[in-house]
Order: C-alpha cells, then structure tokens, then sequence
C-alpha cells in the first residue's frame, strides 16, 4: 500500500539566488500556492502572500521574481526503516 506524505515542502528560489521554503499539509495546499505563484497578478509585480512554518508569520513575494519551485513531499513516520539499537 502506497504511503500519504505528512505534509509537502514548497522549494522556491528567487532572483539573487535567495531560497526559501513553505510547508503545506496537502496537495490542495500545493496546487492554491503553485496557482499563487504562477498566476499572482496580473503583470506579475503585485505582491503575494505566502504561509510559513508558524502560525501568523508569512512570506511577502513577487511572482514575477521566482526563477524556480521544487516540491518534496515528507514523511514523518518510520515504516520500513530498520531499527539502529538492535
């Protein structure tokens, strides 16, 4: 049986070479901020708001300053990894 990831970490990098990482809990979570990013505004210079790790803290962008996005989804548990203290 195929394992469901515990949530998704959104990879975004920006002009200058910044990196910065959002998490999201679900692959709606992941296609709203994919729509975000790549359809914010209509020119592209109109700032979006991006969720971060903690509750009321965010991240302020430009859609037209993002060069690339990964997504990499995460897993907390530990099925299948064999124990180390054996």
């Amino acid at each position: 049986m195929p394992r469901k990831p515990d949530e998704f970490s959104v990879h975004i990098l920006l002009d200058g070479g910044h990196r910065e990482e959002v998490r999201v809990k679900g692959g709606k979570e992941v296609t709203t901020l994919m729509n975000k990013i790549f359809r914010g505004g209509e020119d592209g210079e109109d700032f979006i708001q991006l969720p971060r790790n903690m509750d009321n803290e965010y991240l302020v962008i430009r859609p037209s300053r993002v060069c690339g996005v990964s997504v990499e989804a995460v897993f907390a548990s530990s099925v299948g990894i064999p124990d180390l203290d054996d």
